[in-house]
């Protein structure tokens, strides 16, 4: 059984409070990059000179490089004096995967994995316990009631909703078999053998649909 909770907090007791505190318009997302060697943020909604301002400004951040330039948005790899920003390291400490987390309005929006339930109450208490002043949006179990009848095993679901979640089957990919893996704790031979075990029961079912609603037809 898989826990997916969506919590929201004030950016302003995070480590971007100096950004959103110039410009409360800046919007932020958390990217699943493989190249990045510290925390891949995408930055929209403001000038990028104010962004890297911002930046320099705070005082837990060590240094950030610009992976990717746009237009309207820019992707920085952000490294932190502390290896990771506080409240994400807390999340992880507790069981934690992060699947997407955005910045928009001064609050963030995050969407957490647990294997255990009893671990999101862990995060919630240290987070709260720490002064950050958490909203719990949603919080529900995946299980195999849940899983639509599409030729799949639970496992083979989580696994497949996880590598989309991540971008994995994007052109070109967002996230690595390595690094999925390591949020299934599974070795990545056994990851990649669930996907196409998955990726095959998909295509077996819907084959197997589509032929019969031919055969309707006639």
């Amino acid at each position: 059984m898989v826990t997916i909770v969506e919590l929201r907090f004030p950016a302003s007791q995070t480590l971007f409070a100096e950004a959103v505190e110039r410009d409360p318009s800046i919007e932020m997302e958390l990217e699943q990059v493989v190249q990045a060697t510290g925390l891949p943020i995408r930055v929209r909604g403001v000038q990028k000179r104010d962004v890297e301002a911002a930046l320099d400004a705070t005082a837990r951040i060590e240094g950030y490089d610009l992976i990717s330039d746009d237009t309207q948005e820019w992707l920085y790899s952000v490294r932190c004096e502390e290896g990771r920003p506080r409240v994400l390291g807390w999340i992880v400490e507790t069981g934690g995967t992060v699947l997407s987390a955005t910045l928009s309005g001064g609050t963030w929006s995050v969407r957490l994995r647990y294997t255990l339930h009893a671990d999101v109450e862990r995060t919630v208490e240290l987070l709260r316990e720490n002064g950050i002043e958490i909203d719990i949006g949603s919080i529900r179990s995946v299980s195999e009631e849940d899983i639509p009848a599409v030729g799949l095993t639970p496992e083979q679901y989580e696994a497949l909703s996880l590598a989309v979640e991540y971008g994995y089957f994007e052109i070109p990919r967002r996230t690595s078999l390595e690094e999925l893996s390591n949020h299934l704790d599974i070795s990545h031979q056994s990851l990649s053998e669930r996907l196409r075990r998955a990726q095959k029961g998909l295509l077996n079912t819907n084959l197997t649909r589509a032929d019969a609603d031919s055969q309707k037809a006639f």
